[in-house]
């Protein structure tokens, strides 16, 4: 993997927040563009990991500091149905529209629509769970502030749960088992 200004660890589920610092020291204002470019697994193939900047555009006033957070999520692409998110109505949309429009640009272009969207929530049952991922895997993305500052390269490691679990133990003392 490239080197990263920035390393989110999380896990499949989480959505991870990294608050970006804009920093205007000139005394006329800043139109600055933000993006988030795609992601490029580095270990496996088995992780989706959406992110959106909470602003697409702004402009900062002269000597103005401004948080912008960028919203990460990841799950595993070996989901076996247990999860459910607002991602599926996107995928049968982008495959109405696929079959409408076959021309290249287009196809180009709603991907990297689909990279940029909201994170993916997911929501688990009483006694479901997402599939996990089977080892770390890690990803990257460029997210750029044009008119700011240079781009950011964000890496995202992802832990399986087996990774660092919390130990309970049953000998509560509590009884004689």
């Amino acid at each position: 993997m490239p080197a990263a200004d920035v390393i989110v660890r999380a896990r499949v589920g989480e959505v991870r927040v990294v608050p970006f610092r804009l920093h205007n020291p000139w005394r006329r204002e800043r139109e600055v563009s933000l993006e988030v470019g795609p992601w490029h697994g580095c270990d496996g193939d088995d992780l989706q990991v959406r992110a959106v900047l909470e602003e697409e555009k702004l402009v900062l006033a002269p000597c103005e500091d401004r948080v912008v957070r960028l919203l990460v999520s990841v799950r595993s692409t070996g989901d076996d149905g247990s999860s459910t998110s607002r991602d599926a109505a996107d995928q049968a949309t982008d495959k109405q529209a696929d079959s409408k429009a076959d021309d290249a640009p287009a196809k180009a272009a709603r991907a990297a629509a689909a990279t940029a969207r909201e994170p993916v929530d997911v929501v688990v049952g009483p006694r479901g769970r997402g599939k996990d991922v089977e080892s770390c895997v890690s990803a990257y993305a460029d997210v750029r502030f044009e008119g700011c500052a240079r781009p950011q390269r964000v890496a995202v490691v992802v832990l399986p749960a087996e990774c660092d679990p919390v130990d309970v133990g049953c000998d509560c003392g509590c009884c004689c088992c």
